[in-house]
Parts: C-alpha cells; structure tokens; sequence
C-alpha cells in the first residue's frame, strides 16, 4: 500500500513529466529551427557550440545536486545564511573559472573545431552556470516541485523567443550561445531574494560540502562525454548528417530524464535505505516508460517527423532513428542511476565513467570514416555503460544492505 508521501511524490513525477515533456518540446523547437531556418555551415556550428555548452553546464548540475542535497539534509534548520553565503561563492568561482576558460581559447577553439570569435559568448555561458541553479537547488531542497516547473517553462519561453529573434539575425551564433544561459540567470535574480528558508538555529555552521562539489561536478562531466564529445569528435564531412540523428536520439534521453530532479530531491530528504530504494524503482520504471513510449512513437511516425523538424533533406537517416532510441532510453537509466549513486555519495562510480570515456575516444580514433560507423560507436558506448551501471547498482545494494554505504552518507 502506498503512503500519502509515495502518492505526493508520483504526482510531483506526473506533474514534472507532463510539464518536461512541454518543456523538452519547446527546447526542441529552439533545436529545429536552427536546424531549418540556418544554412548548414550554422546549424553544424552551432551544433559543435552547443556540445561545449553542455559542458559548460555540467557545474550548474553539481552545483543544483550539492545545494538541493544541503537543503533537504538540513530542511528544518534556518538555511537563509547558507543561500547568500553560496550566491557569493559561486560567483567568484564563476568569474575566475570563466576567465582562465576564456585565457585558453586558442587551445580550446583548435581541440574542438569552433571559432575563437564564439568564445566570449561561451564564457558568459559558463559563468552564468554557477549562479543560475541556486534557486532552483534551494527550490528541489525544500520539494517546492511545482515552483521548479513553472520556472523551467519560463525560462524555455524566454530562449525560445531568443532564438527565433536569433533566427532574424541571420542565424546570430551568439545570440543562440546566449539563450542558454540569460533566461536562468533572470529567473534566479529574480527567486532567491523571496526564498525564505526558515527554521531552527543549527549548532554547526552549515556550509558546502567542496569535497562532494568536486566529485560530484567531475561524474556529471564524465557523463556527460557520450552525447557531447560525440559531436565534437565526428568527423566534419558528416558532422551535420550525424547531429540530425543525434538531436532525435536526444529527444528521447532529455523527455526520459525529466523526472531526475524530482527523485534526487526526494532521495536527499530521505534516510532510510529501503524508502530511498522504492523512490529510485518508482523513477527508473518512469524513465524506461517515457523512453519506450518516445523512442516507438519516432519509429512509428520517422518519415513525418525528421520532415516537420530537421527537414527531408535528412530523411536518410531513417533507419537509425528506433535504435539510437532504444540507446538514449538506456543512458537515461544511467542518468536516473548516476544521480541516485550522487544522492548517496558513493562517487566510485567515476572509475566506470573514466573509463567509458576512454572507449569512446578509441572507438572515434579507429571508427570516423562514414555515418554508420560513428552510430556504431554510439551504440557500443550507450550499450556498454548501461550495463557496467547496472553491475555497479547491484553492489552497491548489496554493501547498503551490510551497512557498508550509510556510513558515508553520515560522514557528509
């Protein structure tokens, strides 16, 4: 029998869902009228940009994971200190981590093939990464679910908007860099100063835990590398080609993890191995549906969708479309899975990452000549990582199980 907690939690999963899907849809669009509206030389160097951006983004992950874990182990004291306290932090990391990010340009312009001219606008990107998730980790922190989505969907609003004006522009690259990055800033200026976080006095100074942000921030980036060093590593000749069907299978991924936010703030208000178990099971039969659902209705409908979104000039990729599904949908569950080892603190998992990383760049160095062998590599990767995942979730059961793990949850 479900408790009324498991009911509030599947409904905040169903709300979030609903109003992901609303939103990847809309994120979608921004994608697809690039992909239409540009000439190909954009659309494939905004396509490179953008697979730095998710990069750059990773620390807006970490940082949202660490204060939405902070706040949920720590909910009843008063957490208002610790929310300034972490603004100011944050900003300065931001500001000295995206000027030696800028230093570097030249050597990161010629690793990933994109214009040095972009660079200024990507640094921005990535110093709006360390502010913008605070209020929405101080949000996730405290379960405010409904909140978070009405948020999400304004800031989609407001980047859609910019890329349509970015589209008038002759397709302006900085202006579609900067979309990912102003609409969350102004959302965040605009929610911390009326987030009240009110509660008892706590005996100890609460503080970010650094040792946890970096680990934290370092398995996002690794896990990260399937869906960004793909496009940054394919070979130029089919680079458009290939992020035609990679923003498909990423339809699938994006509308399956929807829901991860949502069970790590659970997870991060919850003490009891057994409670934190179901919320993970409830998640991850959440994102196997999603996935499935989405991945068979592109198969069913493939032609009328690559010609209403990326066009028919890319109707050739066809065929690949079911299976590159079937592959996001099983990354999404080693998303679900990642943020679930993240919520508990057992980082060893970042030894799998490191070395699906390696894997992926041999498998790119020896396999880059044509389409169908980049695909290849994509679904080694996605298949391998899955399943080295599960293996890792079945020990970590069984040492939570001992006692073995809690212990370092407490330690943190």
């Amino acid at each position: 029998m479900k408790t009324p907690k498991d009911l509030g939690y599947i409904k905040n999963l169903l709300l979030t869902s609903v109003m992901g899907g609303l939103i990847g849809l809309l994120n979608y669009v921004f994608n697809i009228i690039v992909a239409r509206y540009t000439e190909s030389s954009v659309f494939g160097l905004f396509s490179a940009a953008m697979a730095i951006i998710y990069l750059l983004q990773i620390p807006a992950t970490s940082i949202q994971a660490i204060i939405t874990k902070k706040i949920g182990e720590n909910r009843k004291y008063n957490m208002n200190g610790f929310k300034w306290e972490s603004l100011i932090i944050f900003s300065i990391l931001g500001i000295v981590i995206s000027t030696i990010f800028f230093i570097f340009k030249g050597q990161l312009a010629q690793i990933s093939n994109v214009s040095q001219d972009v660079f200024i606008y990507l640094a921005v990107v990535l110093f709006l990464a360390f502010i913008s998730p605070i209020a929405k980790g101080l949000l996730l922190g405290v379960e405010k679910i409904v909140t978070v989505n009405i948020l999400l969907f304004a800031e989609t609003i407001l980047k859609l908007i910019m890329g349509i004006v970015a589209i008038k522009m002759s397709g302006s690259i900085p202006l579609l860099i900067l979309a990912n990055g102003i609409p969350a800033l102004l959302t965040t200026l605009f929610i911390i100063p009326l987030t009240k976080l009110n509660g008892e006095k706590s005996e100890k100074k609460i503080t970010v835990n650094y040792k946890d942000l970096i680990l934290t921030t370092v398995s996002f980036l690794l896990l990260s590398a399937p869906y960004t060093l793909d496009l940054i590593l394919v070979n130029t000749s089919f680079r458009s080609e290939y992020s035609a069907v990679s923003l498909l299978g990423k339809l699938v991924y994006f509308a399956a993890i929807t829901i991860a936010a949502v069970m790590f703030a659970r997870l991060s208000n919850q003490r009891d191995v057994q409670a934190e178990k179901k919320t993970l099971f409830i998640s991850l039969a959440g994102t196997v549906g999603i996935g499935i659902a989405v991945t068979f209705g592109l198969y069913i409908f493939k032609d009328l969708v690559i010609n209403m979104t990326i066009g028919s000039q890319y109707l050739a990729i066809a065929p690949y479309i079911a299976l590159f599904g079937l592959c996001m949908t099983g990354y999404a569950v080693v998303f679900m899975l990642a943020n679930y080892f993240i919520s508990i603190s057992s980082f060893k998992y970042i030894f799998i990452l490191v070395f699906m990383v390696a894997l992926q760049i041999y498998l790119f160095i020896t396999n880059n000549n044509e389409l169908m062998q980049v695909l290849n590599n994509q679904i080694i990767v996605y298949s391998t990582l899955t399943v080295l995942t599960l293996v890792y979730l079945f020990i970590t059961f069984k040492k939570r199980n001992h006692g073995e793990e809690n212990q370092i949850r407490e330690n943190n």
